[in-house]
């Protein structure tokens, strides 16, 4: 009674491995993209980006990294913008990601610029294109 139990879960288990590995064939791979972004129209001059109103900007940005589009972000020490580094299919959908940010939305921000990038040096993950063979 337990064999064929573990032989319909086992099946199962194997099924699903098998939908998950075709989904991910189906999409289109995931590239990465530089966005700079600058002062907006509605920066408030002499103030230092921590007194902007950018609170619902840092939520978004936290929520593209929940869904798994952002990687990094950090503003530039002169207060001058700052860079995000998304995952997208495409240039269209991470300038989609980029100008519905409610810091480009409210004028606080604006996007400078979109470039594709490739991550080949990593110092979190250790990954290099020099790393020794295993």
């Amino acid at each position: 009674m337990l064999f064929p139990r573990i032989v319909r879960v086992g099946a199962m288990v194997a099924a699903l491995a098998v939908a998950g590995w075709l989904l991910a064939q189906s999409q289109p791979p995931s590239k990465q993209y530089v966005v700079l972004q600058k002062r907006g129209p509605k920066w408030v001059a002499g103030k230092p980006a921590g007194e902007q109103a950018l609170g619902n900007h840092g939520r978004y940005l936290q929520e593209q990294m929940t869904k798994g589009a952002l990687q990094l972000a950090g503003p530039f020490l002169d207060d001058s913008g700052g860079l995000i580094l998304y995952n997208a299919r495409d240039e269209a959908e991470v300038r989609a990601i980029a100008e519905h940010d409610p810091g480009v939305v409210d004028g606080i921000l604006a996007v400078e610029s979109i470039r594709p990038f490739h991550l080949a040096f990593d110092a979190a993950s250790r990954k290099s294109p020099f790393s020794a063979a295993k």
